[in-house]
């Protein structure tokens, strides 16, 4: 299915516009509802679905004064636990001309996409006949949101409402209506907390660089390499994947013992979970600092060596080359944790021909650059690519 929309940008990021009939809605997208569990642990970002409420919009939506001018809050790429899509089942977004885009959603009849706001409105549809089925919805699509801003959308979006908890939306987001003591903090907590300060702080090397945006495009777009941006997917995924092999555990039994008046609250209590990521020790002593300056080092001899230099068709400059980094990263701290300077190992990839139509803008794209970068590195050999790479590696000799 193709949809064209309108590309809208404001300071949380970019979102686009379209419309969508309501049966296909359905078929392609699910929802969270927001809820404890009986273990004390958050899931979801909706309210309960109410029979009555259905019923009424229903008969609402069969009269002749039907009309939803607002729009439903659609997050792409995003599964009913509220995880990002792999490579299978993404939509993706091409350029027609200035704002109008075309968005590839896949047909495989899968739900690749959650609904944020509007899962009633949604819904309703279900009670009525086939015909009304047909009606366009308008739909405000965000592409690859991080679990903390599905909930804080949400919580924008209807916290001043009385049918919504707020202090249970704004705490899925990760900062409760009272402050939570820093050693406290989930892995996603932290994780946005570290993206924000790289975004806000002036001396960072990606000082205003980072949006809501999709995790990875095939828009062709000339890219302003004073405005280029990365996505705060990207970012928030690659530390927690330094920091947490499962944040949602993590997440899920700091709130079990929030909830508990015995035991301990604090990221200590995860220290018996067998997580070895790079970074771990660093989450659990909260010691969150060393791991700013660890990512501030890395990415300032990333910014000084290949951003510094890149052209506006640089994929290192897109948000899949923040993607791979991070995956460079891991590969060297698992090495050399306690390397200080990264500048040698980054020289090792200069010479990559990062404008190669091989690394083109999606998923597979990725993997591809992976695999040339850590070839480079000498954290895979020759028996570990594919014979495309060696393709490319001809063209691009070093």
């Amino acid at each position: 299915m193709e949809l064209h929309a309108i590309k809208i940008t404001q300071p949380l990021g970019e979102f686009y516009i379209t419309k969508i009939k309501a049966k296909d809605l359905l078929q392609i997208s699910t929802s969270s509802v927001l809820r404890y569990d009986k273990e004390g642990k958050l899931e979801g970002n909706q309210r309960p679905l109410k029979p009555e409420r259905l019923r009424l919009i229903a008969n609402f939506i069969q009269s002749e004064e039907m009309c939803f001018p607002t729009s439903i809050i659609v997050a792409a790429n995003v599964n009913a636990s509220g995880l990002i899509e792999d490579e299978e089942n993404r939509w993706s977004i091409g350029h027609m001309t200035g704002d109008i885009y075309i968005l590839h959603v896949p047909e495989n009849h899968v739900a690749s996409s959650l609904i944020i706001d509007g899962q009633h409105r949604l819904n309703a549809f279900t009670n009525t006949p086939d015909d009304c089925k047909n009606i366009e919805l308008v739909c405000s699509v965000f592409f690859d949101l991080p679990s903390p801003y599905q909930a804080y959308l949400f919580a924008t979006i209807n916290g001043n409402q009385k049918r919504v908890d707020k202090s249970l939306s704004l705490e899925l987001f990760g900062y409760s209506v009272e402050d939570e003591p820093q050693n406290t903090w989930s892995p996603e907590k932290l994780a946005v907390y570290l993206t924000r300060k790289f975004n806000f702080k002036k001396e960072s090397p990606l000082y205003q660089r980072i949006k809501l945006a999709p995790l990875y495009t095939e828009i062709e777009d000339k890219v302003d390499k004073t405005k280029w941006l990365l996505s705060t997917a990207a970012m928030v995924e690659g530390i927690l994947s330094l920091i947490s092999a499962n944040p949602q555990r993590d997440r899920d039994m700091l709130a079990m013992k929030k909830e508990s008046l015995l035991g301990d609250k604090t990221r200590k209590s995860l220290s018996k979970q067998n997580d070895n990521t790079v970074l771990r020790k660093y989450y659990i002593n909260c010691d969150d600092e060393k791991i700013y300056n660890v990512l501030d080092s890395f990415f300032n001899s990333v910014k000084s060596i290949l951003w510094d230099k890149a052209s506006e068709k640089s994929v290192i400059v897109k948000t899949i080359g923040i993607s791979v980094l991070f995956d460079v990263l891991k590969e060297i701290l698992t090495k050399d944790v306690n390397t200080e300077n990264y500048d040698d190992y980054i020289h090792k990839i200069m010479n990559v021909n990062y404008e190669d139509d091989y690394f083109q803008y999606s998923g597979n794209g990725k993997t591809r650059l992976r695999r040339i970068l850590k070839y480079y590195l000498g954290f895979i050999t020759e028996k570990d690519l594919k014979e495309e790479d060696f393709q490319y590696l001809q063209r691009n000799p070093q």
